[in-house]
Formats: structure tokens, sequence, C-alpha cells
């Protein structure tokens, strides 16, 4: 039997892949649900709003994270047979994957309680209270991010024998520049009075759906770009063992570089006050 047949495929591989992942990582999949399933009043709430914060509808930022965070989970739980058969017993992992999961579910739900009140939630430094939430929040984010790059590590040194090792190889590197880059560019973001750099200080005519500024700078893009290295990295890696397997990690690699470069890019754009989508 071939080395790369011994054990089950995992993940993208896999038929059945929703039940299959439920019963290889319950938790993970779970909290995801329960983020999908909040959007549902919040966009009904969204849609008979009229109160604004920066210019847009207070529901418009909870379902923005709520997504974000449904995907982050999901992609979590559709990684999570890439580790090790020993990683995953770990007791440490164990209690990491119930760690994101309850830190993000207290994040989104103090985002929306802010968002029900029409207050903000990030960049509020109005009282000590809001300072120590807010300092609370950015811990909670950090830790997550930097969990998921810990496990991006653990399979980077992985030595199961798994279907597909170069695939293995793309979530890592993923999970370990999306920590890295997400980290960063939102550490730096927290630290200043609010995303906007120049331009008009409002989130009104921003662009389509994310609503990112058009008049000048806005730090989210590299925050996002960047965070999104772990899903972006290991679709490109999947494609690549599909399409050129014998050049898969050289694919995998030259990926990354451009990633970080692009998430570089548009940070240094927007420290300039410069829109990525001009008016």
């Amino acid at each position: 039997m071939s080395a790369r047949a011994t054990m089950p495929n995992s993940g993208f591989d896999n038929p059945g892949m929703l039940q299959r992942l439920y019963r290889q990582e319950p938790v993970l999949v779970a909290f995801a649900a329960v983020m999908t399933a909040m959007m549902l009043p919040t966009f009904v709430a969204f849609l008979y709003e009229t109160r604004t914060f920066n210019g847009i509808n207070v529901w418009i930022k909870p379902l923005k994270f709520m997504s974000s965070v449904a995907i982050f989970l999901f992609t979590m739980a559709l990684f999570f047979p890439y580790l090790d058969a020993k990683d995953r017993a770990r007791k440490s992992v164990r209690v990491m994957v119930w760690a994101i999961s309850i830190i993000f579910l207290l994040e989104i739900s103090y985002i929306t309680y802010r968002a029900s009140l029409a207050e903000a939630s990030h960049f509020n430094r109005t009282t000590i209270r809001d300072e120590i939430y807010y300092a609370l929040m950015g811990a909670g984010i950090l830790t997550a991010t930097v969990m998921s790059g810990w496990f991006g590590w653990l399979m980077l040194r992985g030595k199961d024998k798994i279907m597909n090792t170069d695939l293995r190889f793309a979530i890592a590197l993923g999970l370990i520049a999306g920590c890295v880059l997400g980290s960063a560019t939102g550490a730096y973001m927290s630290n200043e009075t609010g995303h906007w750099v120049g331009g008009v200080q409002s989130d009104a005519g921003g662009s389509f759906f994310f609503g990112w500024s058009r008049t000048g700078g806005d730090l989210r893009v590299a925050h996002f770009i960047g965070l999104h290295a772990m899903q972006g990295i290991p679709l490109i890696g999947w494609l690549a063992t599909r399409y050129t397997p014998a050049n898969a990690r050289r694919v995998t690699v030259a990926a990354t570089v451009l990633w970080t470069a692009a998430t570089l890019a548009v940070f240094v754009q927007a420290m300039m006050g410069r829109p990525l989508f001009p008016v």
C-alpha cells in the first residue's frame, strides 16, 4: 500500500464533508452554525432599522463580523483533520478549540450589544469601562488568531501519512501567514483612533459590501487581506495539487510570498491616505 494512502481522505477531499466534519470536530462546526443562525435575526433587524452609526445601518457591522467568524470557524473545522492524530487528541488542542469558539461568541455578542445601542464596539475609549472592554476584545481576538497559527505550526511539523501532504503544507502556511499578517495589521490598527487615514471619517459611501473608505486610506483592507490568507493560500494550494501536483509546494510558497507582498502594499497605500477603490 502507498504511504500516501494509509489514512482516509480528510477535509477538502471528503464526500459527505459536513457530516464527517461534525463527527471529527463537533465544537467548531456547532459554533459556526450558531454564528450563521445569528445572522438571520440580525438581518431582519437590519431591514427594519432606521438608526445609523458612522453613516451606515447599525446592524451592518454585526452582520459582517458574524459572517466572518462563521467562515473562520468552519475553515478551522475543515482543516482540523490535517492535524496529526496525536495532536487532535491532545488536551491542549481540545482546550484551544473551545477557547477559540467561546472567544468569538463573546466578541460577537459584545459587538451586537453595542450595535443595539448604536454605540462603537471598536476604538471606543469613552470611559474606563469602554477601555477595558476594548482591551479585552483585542486580547481575545489576538489569542484566537495566535491559536490558529499554532495549529498551522503543528500541521507543518505533522508526520502522519495522509492522502495529501502537499495540501497539508498549504494549509499550514496559510494559517501561519494569516496569523502573522492578521495579528500585525490588527494590532497596529487597534492602537489608532480609527481605521481611517485621511479622507472623510465616515463609513457612508464606502465600497460595496466591505464599506472600505473611498476618500482616504482604510487600515481594514490590509487586515482583511492578511487575515484571509488562512483561506486563500490553502485554496491556491488545493488548486495546485489538482492541476500542477509536481509543483504544488512551489506554487504554495510563491502564493504565500505574493500574499504577504499584497498585504504590505495595501497597508502602505492606506498609510499614505489613498483608498483602494477611489471615488
